[in-house]
């Protein structure tokens, strides 16, 4: 039988997955966190939330952070030298 890994461990590799890549692009950018924050239409506390990994950001959100880093909603999810299936 195929051993998985614990719901609370997924989840805290997404969420940090998404805070790192968010402050990356962000910082790539040259984008502070508040003018992300005016861009994607949220608060600039939420930013600083996902990108630290502190909160269960909605697929709403994620695709509004994308749309404002101008990337590919999943870029924000893919963990580093990963690639995702085609």
């Amino acid at each position: 039988m195929a051993r998985f890994e614990s719901f609370e461990r997924v989840q805290a590799r997404v969420r940090t997955t998404l805070g790192r890549n968010v402050r990356e692009l962000r910082l790539a950018l040259g984008l502070s966190q508040g003018e992300l924050a005016d861009r994607a239409g949220t608060r600039r506390a939420f930013i600083s939330d996902i990108e630290r990994g502190e909160t269960n950001a909605t697929l709403d959100s994620i695709v509004r952070i994308a749309l404002a880093l101008r990337v590919e909603t999943h870029e924000l999810l893919k963990r580093p030298n990963t690639k995702l299936a085609e």
